[in-house]
């Protein structure tokens, strides 16, 4: 008997253990999602380039050409040789906020 509680209490230490890095991951891997909901789209026009991209939003968001970059080709999940061949009609979220680019056009108009 003493060996059975024994062995359930590794079994209990082990399930706490699995459990408790579960966790962990958990939230270190959501952590790193950007909530889409909050950011604008934009649709590619013909020879855009997320450089100009940054530029033109450059009074919309407060990152260097290199970090608006980035983020775009995280989040759309592109990389430095698919971001050469965007296609006019492509759609990306920018590193800009809707309320951002809703306030904009309210202050134009």
């Amino acid at each position: 008997m003493h060996q059975f509680l024994h062995s359930m209490k590794h079994y209990a230490i082990f399930f706490a253990v699995i459990a408790a890095l579960t966790y962990v991951l958990t939230l270190v891997l959501g952590a790193d999602k950007v909530d889409l909901d909050k950011y604008s789209t934009v649709t590619i026009t013909k020879g855009d380039t997320l450089w100009e991209l940054s530029n033109k939003y450059h009074n919309h968001h407060h990152l260097t050409t290199n970090e608006f970059v980035k983020w775009v080709e995280d989040v759309n999940d592109l990389n430095s040789d698919t971001a050469q061949y965007l296609s006019p009609g492509d759609k990306l979220y920018i590193p800009v906020l809707k309320k951002e680019l809703h306030n904009q056009v309210a202050i134009e108009q």
